[in-house]
């Protein structure tokens, strides 16, 4: 069967109407894949464990200790029945869960030849999430923002400590770091499938 082109609309639990992406991918992606695909879009540091919530469906890494659904690396999208208005969410940081929501808006036909042009992302605002911060302390930190036109609070990416602002979102800059991005998350997780 011809691969096809799914649109999703994702966003992060809560704050919906300022961080979000819509994005267009393969039906031959695989779950794993879109998982890695959702930590690059929102900025994450990619170090924490991630799952899927498709219906009564649950989709795990393989791991001795957290595994208690099916391994998502043996999904591709275009196996789980999903059709347009499918609403479905992926956890990240277990421990301190940050939800994302998926919709898929659209499938569309491939156009011959353009199977590595994706993902694309479309369309999108806010900058991404922070590691580690829960929902609640990121919705303070962005009305801060709001209200004060910028924030005191730094954020740490590696050693540097930079200013944070949700609104920087540039679309170009994401589209053009993206696949490379997507490649080093997924080579950093392949260790749970060797």
């Amino acid at each position: 069967m011809a691969a096809k082109v799914y649109l999703f609309h994702i966003s992060y639990d809560g704050l919906e109407d300022r961080i979000w992406r819509t994005v267009a991918v393969s039906s031959n992606y695989r779950l794993d894949q879109l998982g890695y695909l959702v930590l690059a879009l929102f900025d994450t540091l990619a170090y924490h464990l991630f799952e899927f919530h498709i219906g009564s469906q649950h989709f795990t890494i393989p791991d001795e200790d957290f595994s208690t659904g099916a391994d998502m690396a043996n999904f591709r999208l275009s196996q789980l029945e999903l059709k347009p208005g499918s609403r479905f969410r992926m956890d990240y940081d277990l421990g301190n869960t940050q939800t994302f929501w998926l919709e898929l808006v659209e499938i569309q036909d491939m156009k011959q030849g353009q199977g590595k042009r994706y993902p694309y992302v479309l369309d999108g605002a806010g900058q991404g999430i922070i590691d580690d911060l829960p929902c609640e302390e990121l919705k303070a930190l962005i009305g801060q923002i709001d209200r004060n036109g910028r924030t005191d609070e730094p954020f740490y990416y590696g050693e540097r400590r930079l200013p944070w602002d949700y609104r920087s979102f540039d679309l170009d800059i994401l589209n053009f770091v993206l696949k490379a991005q997507v490649r080093r998350i997924e080579k950093d997780y392949a260790p749970f499938w060797e």
